[in-house]
């Protein structure tokens, strides 16, 4: 094989294992704003678990689209 393209398969692996590993801690955090009962009166709270939430679901999908389109760039290990 050549040594550049190991180089570069190297390198995509290493960057797709990070991406994987910061999906799976931002989809860990998303588990902490699963919908739970809250209390009347607590809408302030209801409306801030939500943005933040959305913001988790936003990073993940960002993540996924990287992991992605990183696959179909870098050659594949032959």
């Amino acid at each position: 094989m050549n040594p550049n393209l190991k180089i570069l398969i190297e390198m995509r692996d290493n960057i797709l294992n990070y991406l994987e590993r910061e999906k799976s801690i931002n989809e860990e955090a998303l588990m902490a704003y699963e919908p739970q009962p809250i209390q009347d009166g607590d809408t302030e709270i209801r409306i801030m678990r939500e943005r933040e939430r959305i913001k988790l679901m936003d990073r993940i999908y960002e993540l996924k689209r990287h992991i992605e389109v990183i696959k179909r760039m870098y050659p594949n290990a032959q």
